[in-house]
């Protein structure tokens, strides 16, 4: 979710919007994903206020206390996806990106309609725990994707100049491997158009 403290925590919970059933609820601490869970009175509370203003025609997106943000967000009437960050400095829209991103694993691995006509609570929960890896992926500190989608990370700096000035390329063997922030990195001469 991005540059989360050591106090910093980020849950998600899912739910079944007819019944307010837990569908799974995530964590991540740190960073790291954690077993830290949250006590069912406030998860149920958490769904009981976003039911409440349903049921009055009101839409709560999201609400900020002094050290956590939370966001609420229904999809197909079906699921109830909630998500509580003390992450500094969060946005509301970050933070429904990430459910919209949480939504469409559930979708990748389960599938639309066993979402949206949910028939088994129980079994819906065990399919579920398939997507959990990609959904922890989400959840936790990540500046590069290439973990996730299986593919090699390309980054291009902004100061690209300055690095053409501290590391000769044509000097270089080409490609010439790096390590940065514990990754690989390799330099390659780039030649403009």
């Amino acid at each position: 979710m991005g540059e989360e403290g050591p106090g910093s925590t980020v849950h998600l919970l899912c739910l079944a919007a007819s019944s307010g059933v837990p569908l799974f609820c995530r964590s991540s601490g740190g960073g790291a994903p954690s077993r830290q869970q949250l006590p069912f009175s406030v998860i149920g509370s958490l769904n009981g206020v976003h039911m409440f203003g349903q049921n009055l025609d009101v839409q709560l997106n999201s609400a900020r206390t002094e050290g956590t943000t939370v966001v609420w967000k229904s999809f197909h009437d079906s699921i109830t996806l909630i998500l509580l960050s003390s992450e500094e400095g969060t946005s509301e829209l970050r933070l429904e990106r990430t459910l919209h991103m949480v939504f469409g694993a559930m979708v990748l691995i389960v599938g639309l309609e066993e979402l949206t006509n949910i028939r088994n609570v129980e079994r819906l929960k065990k399919d579920l725990r398939a997507s959990y890896c990609l959904i922890d992926s989400f959840l936790g500190k990540a500046e590069l994707i290439g973990d996730l989608t299986q593919c090699v990370d390309c980054v291009i700096p902004p100061e690209g100049s300055l690095m053409q000035l501290l590391l000769p390329l044509d000097k270089l063997p080409s490609p010439r491997p790096m390590s940065s922030g514990g990754r690989q990195v390799v330099v390659t001469s780039i030649s403009q158009f």
